[in-house]
């Protein structure tokens, strides 16, 4: 029983030792922990104080700063009223500059054109230019060769003065036989109307008149027709007829062979030129023909029929 309590009361003073000791660590490690703290929140007071000084200079920089900013903003806002100003000046020109350039670009399609226009008027008057260049020589030329056939025409009019004498006995003696033979076709052939005013040109290849053999190209022979009876109108055949003053054929011109027949009458023709016509009471007439080679100088006979007689008939000369 006594070594139980001596047993106790040694585990009790074992057991307030150890409490002892775990209270003395507690306390010291309190202590460290409350040094510790202490250092701590010196460290950060010291770091509050520093970090608020700090801020305030910041504050006191940036408010600095903020009132720099303030006064550029209110320097960039009236430098920005200007700009405006300025900007919507230079809108209002480049406005203009934009309808000028447009009237410039218009006038200068205008210009354009009329300088096409202009170009084209120059290049039909250069045209014309040469043309009438050109006139002028053939002009020159034609007035030489004119010259030359005047100077031609005072000769050969010279040397036809002798024999205009000749020709007048021939002329009256053409006359003498033309009126027998139209007083013979009138009695085999009366066509009931007549053709009058005859009139004969003959023309070279420049269709200038002439009279020579050599240069005759076509013969033309108008005429009228008038007073015809109404049974004789209507349409009909009229004949052109070329003989030489002997009343022998024209070779050179060519022509076609008729066989007309007037009553009991049987006639051949050798027409040179044959046209039909509707026949009213007054008409006039062109018939022509033309030679196939030189017409051989001196007298010719020309005679008109119908398909129902004779109608007249004319003269002329040819040259050499």
């Amino acid at each position: 029983m006594t070594n139980i309590d001596n047993q106790n009361q040694e585990n009790q003073g074992l057991g307030w030792k150890v409490a002892s000791i775990i209270m003395g660590v507690l306390l010291i490690a309190s202590i460290a922990f409350g040094v510790m703290f202490y250092n701590r929140h010196n460290e950060s007071a010291h770091k509050a104080m520093d970090l608020s000084t700090q801020l305030d200079n910041t504050r006191t920089q940036l408010q600095g700063e903020l009132a720099t900013l303030n006064n550029a903003y209110t320097g960039e806002i009236a430098t920005n009223d200007t700009l405006s100003a300025e900007l919507q000046k230079k809108v209002t020109e480049v406005a203009d500059l934009q309808d000028r350039i447009a009237k410039a670009k218009k006038d200068l399609r205008s210009s354009l054109a009329n300088n096409k226009e202009i170009q084209a008027r120059l290049a039909q008057m250069e045209d014309l230019k040469v043309a009438l260049e050109k006139d002028i020589a053939t002009l020159r030329d034609e007035n030489v060769a004119l010259a030359s056939s005047n100077h031609d025409l005072n000769t050969e009019l010279t040397s036809t003065k002798d024999e205009v004498v000749n020709l007048n006995s021939k002329v009256m003696s053409l006359t003498s036989a033309n009126s027998k033979l139209t007083n013979r076709l009138k009695v085999l052939a009366p066509a009931g109307f007549r053709a009058d005013n005859f009139t004969v040109t003959s023309a070279d290849k420049r269709d200038k008149l002439t009279t020579k053999g050599k240069k005759i190209e076509e013969i033309t022979v108008k005429f009228d027709l008038n007073n015809i009876p109404e049974e004789y109108q209507g349409n009909r055949s009229i004949y052109l007829v070329l003989t030489q003053f002997n009343g022998n054929p024209v070779t050179v011109v060519p022509g076609k062979d008729v066989n007309l027949t007037f009553g009991e009458e049987a006639v051949n023709v050798h027409a040179a030129d044959l046209e039909n016509i509707d026949l009213k009471d007054r008409q006039s007439m062109t018939m022509s023909f033309e030679p196939t080679d030189n017409m051989t100088p001196g007298t010719y006979n020309l005679m008109v029929y119908s398909d129902n007689g004779y109608l007249g008939s004319t003269g002329f000369m040819v040259s050499k």
